[in-house]
């Protein structure tokens, strides 16, 4: 492996560097969304009760010792339900614009990665092209050596920016998935708790 990976030539190192890390984007990213991740019917289901049972403040103050985005998203959205519709739509836009960004980080970065490591590739296959007309110039056309030299670094070079690529756009497309559902259910919920809270005079103010 080490042995093909020289063969690649200067460009191997810049995309053993994409693919670290493309890796370590995709493991922060599953761990992150797994540490933020709630079952939805039963804690929506669990914060209406704890609404009824013990009303809005005391419900805020448990929900704020909770990291998850969405408890976070849930008890903003209790503070929301007592202010006028048009303040409820801009304090939605609000807490949009400052979640959903922490759901996409990195993801363009990795986006960059899939774009940039086939081009690496496909300049160490113009760099090994280089090298191979460098020995045909210099009357090496004998020199079998230096020419599968120059042969093998266009063609490692071209299919490590390649293997690299592909696996991360099937991966890019099922985080970006898992971010547009979260966000999705996220609104949902928004709206739900609002809706709920509206609905029971208790707790209306």
């Amino acid at each position: 492996m080490w042995e093909i990976f020289l063969k690649g030539g200067p460009i191997m190192y810049l995309l053993f560097l994409c693919s670290f890390l493309g890796i370590y984007i995709i493991i922060h990213k599953f761990l992150f969304l797994k540490s933020h991740s709630v079952n939805i019917d039963k804690t929506t289901h669990l914060i209406k009760q704890q609404l009824l049972n013990h009303g809005k403040s005391d419900t805020i103050k448990q929900l704020k010792t909770k990291h998850q985005i969405m408890i976070r998203v849930l008890c903003q959205a209790i503070t929301l339900s007592a202010l006028n519709r048009d303040d409820i739509q801009d304090g939605i836009k609000g807490i949009t614009l400052l979640e959903v960004p922490k759901l996409e980080k990195n993801l363009s970065v990795l986006s960059s990665i899939i774009t940039v490591a086939p081009i690496l590739g496909l300049l160490g296959t113009v760099l090994g092209l280089i090298d191979i007309f460098n020995v045909i110039s210099g009357g090496g056309i004998g020199n079998t050596q230096a020419l599968s030299s120059g042969i093998a670094e266009a063609l490692i070079s071209t299919v490590s920016g390649l293997a690299i690529a592909i696996p991360l756009i099937f991966v890019h497309h099922f985080l970006s998935h898992k971010v547009n559902t979260f966000t999705m259910q996220m609104e949902h919920l928004i709206y739900d708790i609002i809706n709920f809270c509206k609905s029971n005079p208790s707790l209306k103010h």
